[in-house]
């Protein structure tokens, strides 16, 4: 099973749009444009947790992402999950294209958010 982390943390210019930038709605909302463009089918949401399916093709590769807020020492975080049935052993190659664009697509739509941990780059998961 694939899974990689990505770890978004406020800046201060997501706080020039929002009364309190590290709000859990504030986080997911933030979310929105990049759950669109992976037309992503949301279908659990609690006001700190999002979970949505991502079809890119056939059943096989199907791919999961969860979206928690949470609070760690230097304030809160939006942690991000990609989850497939795809191998680790042979590096995941489609759930991995999958994260890079997450990732890409994060760093477009979500200005005031930034990348702090990604589990590709940074090693495994904490």
């Amino acid at each position: 099973m694939a899974r990689f982390l990505l770890v978004l943390q406020p800046n201060a210019s997501l706080g020039q749009h929002a009364p309190d930038p590290q709000a859990p709605e504030v986080m997911l909302r933030a979310l929105e444009p990049v759950l669109e463009a992976l037309s992503a089918e949301v279908d659990h949401r609690t006001p700190a947790h999002l979970g949505a399916l991502l079809k890119q093709g056939a059943e096989s590769q199907r791919m999961q992402l969860f979206a928690d807020v949470q609070s760690k020492t230097g304030g809160r975080v939006l942690e991000l999950v990609l989850i497939s049935r795809e191998a680790m052993g042979l590096r995941a190659p489609q759930t991995l294209l999958m994260f890079e664009r997450l990732v890409d697509l994060a760093q477009t739509h979500m200005p005031g958010m930034g990348v702090i941990f990604r589990s590709d780059r940074d090693g495994p998961l904490p």
